[in-house]
């Protein structure tokens, strides 16, 4: 059977094993598509100083720690701290003398996360919170919620708050006896528990359900925008927020008073709604440590998204960071805490004390993949996704099976067998797409990785960014295109951005096959990492039905056994590799105003320097085109230096985006069809041999034939 049109996944199980921002992946799949984690280890957060550190290294020193380890995993969003985490429960086992409790990111809220730390404790003690917590959110509605959540919030900014109000400054002093009123008003309530609003956001935080996943870069809480600051608004305002606010409205300073403030009680309202005190949370914390000390057993806490603790992330926080033995107090189990949190989110907790009890900390922003500051490379990246693509192809039992296995005593950690094993193409398409530890590439390559990761993912390399964008994205797109022969589409360059290959390559490629111009351009720009017209690797083009054109051929970045460089078919081995021929090096401002031409055909913006460059020199072929004498014209009335009808600034660019000045007289606009990407190219073309001509002199430059 040829490899053509073959497809060996669908979007079922692509789904399943790619929802990075869906519900929490099965134990099973989440083994089968770990890969290792690289990071960087801190001793203090704030000091700039950082080693390259291993996830197994990482295991080995948080356990290392006799009775008190404290350490954040921090990063941006998407560069997999939350898996990290998720990769410690896996590592660390809950035995007689150990619980760990795995708090996960996805489906839980505030409500529930107590639940996770009250399960398991005996007691009366804790069957009262437990009670306390249903008694207050079973009967709720969401509506109720928000409603609650309000009324809570304005007693604790107003004068009956339990804050100290001792030492407040002469406008915090007002805030007190005003700001309650805004909350309480009929009118302005509406405002407040809108859909969408702060409030209905904190209530799902609070007691909703989320199947996706919420990035959270710092804390949930009020900013000006949330404010009703409408000056038609002021005749609707009750009598007693009126004065308030036709105060709030003229004035900066008390806007952003009256934020901080709403902000800094937001913690006890949440508190209340859940039917715990501030108070409460610590004493419950402090009792679960006690109750397992006396049981001696250890506490690992591993938090795979702190931002789910806002409400009660302070009590948590001060709960797990005291240690085992205190002068005074009941001795406290020993504990050990792993949570993932964004930078920002956790320097937003700005809590000295946090930072002095860290035993280190964890980063996970690695750099651009591939640049020399990086810890990643794309020989990872090929690691990482083989093993994404592996688990695509292979039945949920046979994962399920070689996980358990993983779990037996005597078991020797077998690596997950190769879905390619079976299949009757692997020799063709290991050796046209690539692979990485025994697991098939295909429908990518090693070019195609690097390039659609490029443009998706251009900064610190972020894992979620290259599952979802690229690795789901395209397979879950591409299945009805590769039956049909119609892959690589132009839906998927689109997808990737603006495409990279030169005006001159498109033509080319326009030239020579005009039936299938729009999918090899996509082919070469996305599989390819040169910019020339190119061949791939014949079973390429066979598989996405796709015919060569008997030009140069560009190898796959593939490294195969000799087993399998052996067993391969002849037509395979057979191919040829021609080699790049020499040109005539250009000058360095030639270079990047032809390279900015290209991006110009490729929909970039049309910088006015070029268009400086340009004009007078457009203006003037014009003037020698045009056969004045014939036309009976004179050329001094149309184009002299002394007319309005047409100069050299009557020359214009289209630019994406960019809106032109008026411009009296005749104006000239490249290209005369924007809309036309033929037209569009050759301008391009023509502009960039124009610029060579005037800067060689003659036609004898680097394919100076060709233009």
């Amino acid at each position: 059977m040829t490899f053509t049109k073959f497809v060996c996944w669908d979007v079922e199980r692509v789904s399943r094993v790619m929802g990075v921002e869906a519900t929490q992946t099965a134990d099973s799949i989440f083994l089968a598509t770990h890969h290792p984690i690289a990071m960087y280890r801190q001793e203090l957060i704030e000091v700039p100083s950082r080693v390259p550190y291993s996830e197994e290294q990482f295991l080995k020193d948080f356990l290392a720690e006799k009775d008190f380890a404290f350490v954040p995993v921090l990063g941006s969003s998407g560069t997999g701290k939350s898996h990290l985490i998720r990769w410690l429960a896996a590592n660390i086992e809950s035995t007689q003398q150990r619980r760990v409790l795995l708090i996960p990111k996805i489906g839980t809220n505030l409500k529930d996360i107590i639940s996770l730390i009250l399960e398991g404790m005996a007691g009366a003690t804790f069957d009262e919170y437990r009670q306390r917590l249903n008694r207050a959110t079973s009967t709720l509605t969401e509506a109720q919620a928000r409603e609650q959540l309000l009324n809570q919030l304005a007693a604790a900014v107003g004068p009956n708050g339990r804050g100290d109000r001792t030492k407040l400054s002469e406008l915090e002093d007002y805030l007190v006896g005003t700001v309650d009123s805004l909350l309480y008003d009929p009118f302005f309530r509406e405002h407040w528990l809108k859909d969408g609003g702060i409030i209905h956001q904190l209530v799902i935080h609070i007691l909703g359900h989320r199947d996706t996943v919420e990035i959270v870069e710092e804390r949930r809480q009020f900013s000006l925008d949330d404010l009703p600051l409408n000056v038609l608004d002021l005749q609707k305002a009750g009598e007693r927020s009126r004065e308030f606010y036709s105060c709030l409205i003229g004035n900066e300073n008390i806007q952003k008073a009256t934020v901080d403030w709403l902000n800094r009680h937001l913690d006890e309202a949440i508190a209340q709604v859940l039917s715990l005190g501030r108070e409460d949370l610590q004493r419950l914390m402090r009792e679960v440590r006690e109750t397992l000390a006396k049981e001696k057993v250890e506490l690992v806490l591993l938090i795979e998204d702190f931002a789910k603790f806002q409400g009660i992330d302070r009590e948590v926080l001060e709960a797990v960071l005291a240690r085992p033995q205190q002068a005074g107090s009941k001795s406290l189990c020993a504990m050990r805490t792993a949570l993932a949190c964004t930078t920002g989110y956790f320097d937003g907790l700005r809590l000295d004390t946090v930072k002095q009890r860290i035993t280190f900390s964890v980063n996970l922003d690695v750099g651009t993949v591939g640049k020399q500051q990086s810890l990643v490379n794309y020989a990872d990246i090929k690691q990482f996704v083989a093993r994404y693509l592996n688990a695509v192809r292979l039945e949920d039992k046979i994962i399920q099976d070689w996980a358990k296995s993983r779990n037996n005593e005597d078991s020797d950690k077998a690596t997950l067998s190769s879905a390619c094993n079976e299949c009757e193409h692997k020799l063709a398409c290991h050796a046209g797409f690539g692979e990485a530890d025994g697991f098939g590439l295909y429908p990518f390559t090693p070019e195609a990785l690097e390039q659609m990761l490029s443009r998706v993912n251009p900064e610190t390399f972020k894992p979620r960014i290259l599952i979802k964008d690229v690795l789901k994205w395209t397979l879950e797109n591409s299945i009805s295109d590769l039956q049909h022969g119609d892959f690589p589409a132009i839906s998927l360059r689109e997808h990737f951005g603006k495409m990279r290959l030169s005006a001159m390559v498109q033509a080319d490629i326009k030239a020579k096959d005009q039936q299938n111009y729009d999918r090899r351009q996509t082919l070469l720009d996305l599989w390819t990492d040169s910019n020339e017209l190119y061949d791939l690797h014949p079973e390429i083009h066979s598989a996405f039905d796709i015919p060569a054109l008997g030009v140069n051929v560009q190898p796959t970045k593939v490294s195969p056994s000799v087993s399998q460089a052996k067993e391969s078919r002849k037509s395979v081995n057979n191919y040829q590799v021609e080699a790049h021929s020499q040109t005539e090096k250009v000058p360095e401002k030639l270079t990047n105003q032809l390279q900015i031409l290209d991006r110009w055909n490729n929909q970039e913006i049309f910088p006015q320097d070029i268009g400086g460059e340009l004009r007078p020199l457009i203006y003037s072929a014009i003037g020698y085109r045009i056969e004045w004498d014939a036309e009976m014209l004179l050329k001094g009335s149309f184009a002299g230096s002394g007319t309005t009808y047409f100069k050299s600034r009557n020359i214009t660019f289209y630019s994406p985006k960019v809106t032109r000045e008026t411009i009296s007289g005749v104006k000239l606009s490249f290209p005369l069809n924007p809309d036309d990407p033929d037209e569009f190219r050759e301008s391009a073309i023509a502009f960039q041999a124009i610029l060579q001509y005037n800067h060689y002199k003659h036609w004898k430059f680097p394919d100076g034939d060709r233009y």
